[in-house]
């Protein structure tokens, strides 16, 4: 029975990111292809900045999730690394978006944890 009920969570889970990314992927092709924007950086930049703030809510306001105290070295070698290149794949996905098909993004999409197991794999 909990086995069932954590089968269930997990589909769930699943079914709702699915939904979720194929939303993002359906609004941000209709802002940079159908209305016109053609600033994929920008809407990066406003992309981060909302899950920034998001964050800040979640963790130091609303305290959901206890925060973090790291060094301002480790800070910089560690976080960093992963928020720039986070930054520039969400750039290149989002300049992706004027040039292919929301059928091909979104196959695209669907293989990247299978990419991510395939390459842990191998490290």
């Amino acid at each position: 029975s909990a086995i069932l009920i954590k089968a269930a969570e997990t589909a769930a889970t699943v079914s709702i990111w699915i939904v979720l990314s194929a939303g993002v992927i359906l609004f941000n092709k209709y802002i940079l292809s159908v209305y016109g924007f053609p600033f994929p950086i920008a809407l990066t930049m406003i992309h981060m900045s909302f899950c920034s703030m998001l964050a800040f809510v979640l963790v130091r306001v609303a305290k959901v999730v206890p925060g973090a105290s790291m060094s301002k070295e480790t800070y910089v070698q560690k976080i960093t690394p992963i928020a720039a290149l986070f930054a520039l794949s969400l750039w290149c996905s989002n300049s992706a978006y004027i040039y292919l098909s929301v059928a091909f993004i979104q196959m695209l999409k669907a293989m990247s944890p299978v990419v991510v197991f395939a390459i842990s794999c191998g490290v």
